[in-house]
């Protein structure tokens, strides 16, 4: 629903930045889970989590799902300092790097002694 000054009305909340569509693969897999847990038909990038309506309940249940799609140990209290789908998809990017730069070193072949 849009306001006559095109401000973007959802969920009772006037919410006064323009909406964002997600831009790359995790934005757009964590705008479908915030959809999905705030049943809500779009989420932008930019959108707080808090603003939105969301709830500790839903963040449980949010950060669950955001470890099925992204395979990855993310903490829920990680919202609180990343709030918008575009800061927790950068954050979810860092972890999931970290995590390949961690495995890569396990797998290397060991240097031989000399």
């Amino acid at each position: 629903m849009t306001s006559d000054a095109g401000v973007v009305l959802r969920r009772d909340l006037l919410l006064t930045q323009p909406y964002v569509a997600p831009r790359n693969a995790a934005e757009r897999k964590l705008s479908d889970i915030w959809c999905n847990v705030l049943s809500m038909d779009r989420v932008g990038v930019d959108d707080n989590y808090n603003d939105l309506g969301g709830d500790s309940l839903a963040a449980i249940m949010m950060f669950t799902l955001i470890r099925q799609a992204f395979e990855i140990e993310v903490p829920v209290a990680t919202l609180i300092n990343a709030p918008t789908i575009a800061e927790l998809a950068s954050e979810i990017e860092r972890r999931q790097a970290s995590k390949a730069e961690q495995h890569a070193g396990e797998t290397a072949a060991p240097e031989p002694r000399r």
